[in-house]
């Protein structure tokens, strides 16, 4: 399994834009699906399952994680 280095967007304070921060490592098992609700439809999208260095599963958008070496 592949190190990952996990994101998430904080809004900066005092400012109208967001940033990615890091909010944790895992371990990278695998590509996955996830899917929102909009009023157009279903909208599904890219995952990637993570395990945590706690032993929990999280399922991250791929957009949010890094490969590490």
């Amino acid at each position: 399994m592949r190190k990952v280095c996990i994101y998430e967007w904080k809004r900066v304070e005092g400012k109208r834009h967001y940033e990615k921060v890091s909010i944790g490592n895992g371990l990278f098992h695998q590509f996955g699906v996830g899917y929102e609700e909009l009023d157009a439809g279903v909208g599904n999208f890219s995952t990637a399952i993570v395990e945590l260095l706690d032993g929990s599963i999280v399922n991250v958008p791929v957009d949010l994680i890094t490969f590490n070496n």
